[in-house]
């Protein structure tokens, strides 16, 4: 396990990268590190130090012009030594944060055969009820709110969406290697930006009246929502997971084709001024993305390599099973829980002025130590008194406000 002095060092080395004119913001919480004995805070610190890791790997410009110069800021952003002690400790945090996920995953996969296993798990996924959550914000009066946080949550991924999966293409592999590419330009847009998936997603976020910079909301982020994403991340950004990458894209793209048709009908009934385009594209193109998976990638990588492949395949479904699993049960905690305290009076919907300050972060845990003060959660909103925010799901996180931020 990496020490938290050695986490705290990272930390600095991404502020300094950061700095006055940032490619995007790359801070992360390790200054609690000297202060915590919470570790839920520190599990927490150690999943933003990860994304941090595989975020460095992404091109990225700011959205705007910067007052100073932008190669100094792609100089200090891309500066090799730094990303090298980042990616120094990527392979001890994968171990702790993604191996214990994976074992499970493994042992789930004992034992199943590819050529049963696949039928029935496309028709589970295509019949599919409508997501709890979804089920939740039909019957609630402030499900904006409650949809602003999904979109934020989901932000971490999806406003640079496929680029960890573009991870996965390069190289000679054959014709797999062809019908990947064609699954991953899909979501780019076939080159058309305006038709590019993370656009479609910005147009949404900005419909809801949220940032569309990347990684503007990373202080929002729970730690459930890190570590969906750094699942995913793990996946793609080791070339020794590839077949498991297989199989996170046979079920990923086959339940995207329920559940983005369910989210795209969500918002034509309930918020029929915003521009639900991400959703209804996805809806559409997945169909043909899961026979490509299938037939083009799964199918003949098995015949020219083994059955053994195809465990790996169910090993790779059975490991994106359980992280959206997850992360949805969590996302619908969390609203719950929320939506409790407003029914109470003890709290109240908003999201914080976006580039204010930043409070200390806090878990549902180590909140019991704080003074009298305002707890903001997720991107949901306010809790009047902190120390209630320990009545939320493990894997929350809160932000001081007032006298208790930073």
């Amino acid at each position: 396990m990496m020490s938290c002095l050695d986490l705290e060092a990272i930390g600095k080395d991404l502020e300094r990268r950061c700095g006055a004119t940032p490619v995007y913001d790359t801070r992360v919480d390790s200054s609690e590190l000297s202060s915590t004995d919470d570790p839920a805070l520190e599990h927490h610190i150690r999943h933003q130090i990860l994304l941090r890791a595989y975020q460095s790997r992404y091109m990225l410009l700011p959205s705007n012009p910067v007052s100073g110069s932008i190669v100094e800021a792609l100089n200090r952003h891309y500066d090799p030594l730094a990303i090298g002690r980042l990616d120094a400790v990527r392979p001890a945090l994968e171990a702790e944060l993604i191996g214990p996920i994976l074992d499970e995953a493994t042992y789930a996969a004992q034992g199943a055969n590819y050529e049963a296993f696949v039928p029935a798990l496309l028709s589970e996924l295509r019949n599919a009820p409508t997501d709890p959550f979804l089920e939740f914000l039909s019957q609630n009066s402030d499900r904006a709110e409650h949809y602003k946080n999904f979109l934020i949550q989901s932000s971490a991924d999806l406003l640079a969406e496929a680029s960890a999966s573009a991870l996965g293409t390069v190289g000679e592999f054959g014709p797999p290697q062809s019908a990947l590419f064609r699954v991953l330009i899909d979501e780019f847009g076939y080159g058309v930006h305006d038709k590019k998936h993370s656009v479609l997603y910005r147009a949404t976020l900005k419909d809801f009246g949220l940032c569309q910079e990347y990684n503007a909301y990373w202080p929002l982020f729970d730690t459930v929502t890190l570590s969906l994403h750094n699942t995913i991340h793990y996946l793609f950004q080791n070339p020794r997971n590839f077949f498991l990458q297989v199989g996170f894209l046979l079920f990923a793209e086959t339940s995207y084709q329920r559940s983005t048709a369910h989210h795209h009908r969500y918002l034509r009934q309930y918020h029929p001024q915003v521009d639900a385009r991400y959703f209804g594209e996805h809806a559409h193109i997945d169909l043909h993305h899961t026979a490509m998976v299938l037939d083009e990638v799964a199918a003949p990588l098995i015949a020219k390599f083994g059955v053994e492949v195809g465990g790996e395949i169910i090993k790779g479904a059975q490991l994106t099973r359980a992280v959206f699993a997850t992360s949805g049960t969590h996302m619908l905690s969390v609203s719950q829980a929320f939506d409790l305290a407003v029914e109470q009076g003890k709290a109240s919907y908003g999201l914080p002025p976006h580039g204010g300050p930043i409070g200390g972060c806090v878990t549902p845990t180590s909140v019991a130590k704080c003074r009298d003060g305002r707890v903001q959660v997720g991107g949901l909103g306010i809790l009047a008194r902190a120390t209630d925010f320990a009545d939320f799901p493990t894997g929350s996180i809160g932000r001081l406000m007032g006298e208790e931020g930073r």
